[in-house]
């Protein structure tokens, strides 16, 4: 099932004027797209927990980073702890990429090289942590 496409900023405006209550609401919902898309998010209670919810955001942005074939998550991790308010900008507009392209036989922008990633053993391509070329 291809992940939903959300207008980016009705998200930031939901977000806000909800206190962001919103932006919970938007992580549950996009964690279980990445999972569906091969991420190995953990459950969404962790993120509702105080120290274990920065393990969770570092779990998450690994899950995004597999998805969208980022080659450097920790990179994306520590943006995404120290300037949270792009998270949702970054995150949506890469699943509304897939969705667009969802059927097609790609899942991101063309020219991106396939990746291998260490712990996904299910990933076309095997184990490994470096690019194919």
């Amino acid at each position: 099932m291809p992940p939903q496409e959300r207008n980016i900023l009705l998200v930031y405006i939901l977000g806000f004027v909800t206190l962001g209550i919103y932006f919970l609401y938007w992580l549950y919902k996009t964690k279980n797209e990445l999972n569906e898309l091969g991420a190995n998010i953990p459950s969404f209670i962790l993120a509702l927990l105080p120290i274990v919810s920065i393990f969770w955001l570092y779990k998450y942005t690994e899950g995004w980073a597999y998805v969208t074939k980022k080659d450097n998550a920790i990179i994306y991790f520590i943006l995404f702890l120290l300037v949270g308010i792009i998270m949702p900008y970054m995150v949506q507009r890469d699943l509304n990429e897939i969705a667009r392209n969802y059927g097609k036989g790609q899942m991101m922008g063309p020219g991106m090289p396939p990746q291998q990633y260490p712990g996904y053993p299910n990933y076309p391509g095997g184990q490994g942590g470096q690019f194919r070329m």
